[in-house]
């Protein structure tokens, strides 16, 4: 009996020691595993330090409309003349010059439009888009989401030292001015739209007045891919892939 108890005690001796050496290999090793690694826009990503995805800001989401031929050729609010066939909209309060993201509610299809006009003055409705805009994502009375980049938003963005790419799916990235080509510059966004008509993406560049002047550039520094991962104030963090 006495030998069975002593064995007993001898093997659970050596378990707990068997045990408490793996613990400790264990805890040395992973001492050695890096931590996993938030990059957020102020951190540099490998050799592009300068690259960074900007967040939309949210605004106020309802019913679209549309106008069109009615007022086609017609002075707008900002004094520019209407053209159903340009990527415009009319707002109650955003200034002139800002660009929306409008996402049909029900379909998820979006398009970017520029602010150039006021209204519409119906009760639940948010956003006056023009007629082009409107048959691109399908509205007609229909629910949508907006984002928003305001011209101070973009100057803030910019400085002298960086341009903005308007990405065909959306995605505003900030490189640095020296990683472009400027081809050709246009007096607003809706212009520069239809000159590539949606092909490819559009920079937008502070102009000697200091104001967002839109522009056809060649990327001329290969981009990394960015991720999103959270949205922030102004920029939103990201991976390089």
């Amino acid at each position: 009996m006495n030998n069975i108890i002593s064995m007993s005690l001898r093997f659970a001796v050596g378990i707990t020691a068997f045990l408490t050496v793996l613990s400790v290999s264990f805890l040395v090793e992973a001492a050695d595993i890096p931590a996993a690694r938030v990059i957020d826009a102020s951190t540099p990503v490998d050799s592009h330090p300068d690259m960074a995805i900007v967040a939309w800001r949210d605004a106020v989401d309802g019913l679209a409309s549309w106008y069109g031929p009615g007022f086609h050729s017609r002075r707008t609010a900002s004094g520019r003349r209407y053209d159903m066939h340009e990527m415009t909209a009319a707002h109650k309060t955003l200034p002139f010059g800002t660009l929306v993201r409008v996402t049909n509610a029900r379909t998820g299809a979006s398009t970017i439009v520029e602010i150039t006009d006021r209204g519409p003055f119906l009760r639940h409705r948010v956003i006056d888009l023009s007629m082009a805009a409107a048959k691109a994502i399908g509205v007609s009375v229909t629910p949508v989401e907006l984002d928003v980049i305001t011209p101070a938003d973009m100057l803030s963005t910019l400085g002298a030292e960086y341009v903005l790419l308007l990405g065909t799916d959306g995605t505003l990235r900030r490189m640095p001015r020296s990683g472009v080509t400027i081809m050709r510059t246009y007096r607003s966004y809706a212009e520069a739209y239809q000159a590539v008509r949606g092909a490819d993406d559009i920079a937008v560049v502070a102009s000697d007045e200091g104001k967002p002047q839109y522009a056809l550039v060649e990327v001329t520094t290969p981009m990394p891919v960015l991720t999103p991962q959270f949205a922030a104030l102004d920029t939103i963090t990201f991976d390089a892939q």
